[in-house]
């Protein structure tokens, strides 16, 4: 099922620290690294720390290497 916008995919990020959950709408996964990398700006420029550590629950939808 697709939104408003056509997007037919989410992601969602857990932040540890704080809690919160962030999804987000996609269109395609190839947007996935492209929204980690939002993400990890977001919450590194609002909490003023680094994120140590990235978690994935490896079911194999994204493949690229993050760097």
């Amino acid at each position: 099922m697709q939104t408003r916008g056509e997007k037919k995919y989410y992601i969602i990020f857990m932040n540890d620290y704080t809690r919160y959950y962030y999804i987000y709408l996609l269109r395609s996964k190839d947007e996935a690294l492209e929204m980690l990398k939002y993400y990890k700006n977001k919450v590194e420029n609002q909490l003023d720390k680094k994120i140590k550590v990235i978690k994935s629950d490896r079911d194999g939808e994204y493949k690229t290497p993050l760097g």
